[in-house]
C-alpha cells in the first residue's frame, strides 16, 4: 500500500491560508482604490461644477458672463476628462441603440417642452428678459448643450462605474445633483424643480439607453427653447 506523503499534508492547510491572505491583500487594495477614485471624483466635481456655480451665484462672477465661464470649465474638464482615455464606446457614442434613444428622449423633449411652455405661460417661471445673439443660440446647441450630456451622463456615469459604483440609483442621482445645482445660478427654486426633473429623466434614459447622440438632441431642443422663453 502507497504512504501518503506527509509534506504533502502539510503544505496543503499553510497553500490554503497563503491563498486567503493574498485575496484578503487584493480586496483591501481594491477597496483603497475605490475609496481614492470616490474622493478624486469628489474633488474634481466639487471643482469643475460646485465651486464655479458658486462663485456666479454669490456674483463674485458677473452673472452675464455665465455661459463664457461655463465654456470654459467644461472644456477644461474635458481635456482633463482626455487623460482618463475613455473609450468613445464607454460615453455613450453608439449606434446600436440610437433609435431607442432619440425615440425615449424626442418623446420626453415633447412632454417637456408642453410643460415648460404651460409654467412659463402660468407665469411659475420668472422670464428675463432674453437679449442672446444668433451665436449664443448657435454655441449653445452645437458646444454647450452636448458637452453638458458628455460631461453629465457621459463621463460622470463612465467614471462612476470605474470606481465601482455601479449602482443605476445611485449614480442617477449624483449625475442629476450636479446638474441641477449648476441652475442655482438663476435664483429661482422652480427652476431648479425642473433642472433636477430634466436631469432625472436624463439620467434614467441614458442607464437605460446609453446613448450620447439622442440624449444631446433632446437637451439642446428643451434648452434653446428655454432660451428663447428667457428662462435661463
Amino acid at each position: 500500500m502507497n504512504q501518503a506523503n506527509p509534506n504533502h499534508i502539510t503544505l496543503h492547510p499553510i497553500s490554503v491560508l497563503g491563498e486567503a491572505q493574498v485575496f484578503s491583500d487584493m480586496r483591501e487594495r481594491e477597496q483603497a482604490l475605490d475609496q481614492s477614485g470616490a474622493f478624486k471624483l469628489l474633488f474634481v466635481l466639487v471643482c469643475a461644477f460646485f465651486v464655479p456655480s458658486t462663485l456666479i451665484w454669490v456674483e463674485i462672477i458677473p452673472f452675464e458672463y455665465r455661459f463664457y465661464a461655463f465654456f470654459c470649465v467644461l472644456t477644461g474638464f474635458s481635456l482633463y476628462c482626455l487623460r482618463r482615455r475613455y473609450s468613445l464606446h464607454e460615453l455613450g457614442f453608439r449606434a446600436d441603440n440610437l433609435r431607442s434613444s432619440l425615440t425615449w428622449n424626442l418623446l420626453f423633449c415633447a412632454l417637456g417642452a408642453v410643460g415648460l411652455y404651460a409654467t412659463h405661460t402660468a407665469g411659475i417661471l420668472r422670464p428675463s428678459s432674453p437679449t442672446y445673439l444668433p451665436s449664443m443660440y448657435i454655441l449653445y446647441i452645437v458646444f454647450l448643450s452636448p458637452i453638458q450630456e458628455v460631461v453629465f451622463r457621459g463621463i460622470l456615469f463612465a467614471e462612476m462605474k470605474r470606481i465601482g459604483l455601479a449602482d443605476h440609483r445611485w449614480m442617477i442621482l449624483i449625475s442629476t445633483f450636479s446638474f441641477c445645482f449648476l441652475h442655482i445660478i438663476y435664483n429661482h427654486p422652480p427652476l431648479l424643480i425642473i433642472t433636477f426633473a430634466s436631469g432625472l429623466a436624463w439620467g434614467i434614459i441614458f442607464a437605460k439607453r446609453p446613448n450620447i447622440w439622442g440624449i444631446s438632441l433632446s437637451h439642446s431642443l428643451l434648452g434653446t427653447l428655454a432660451m428663447f422663453l428667457g428662462v435661463i
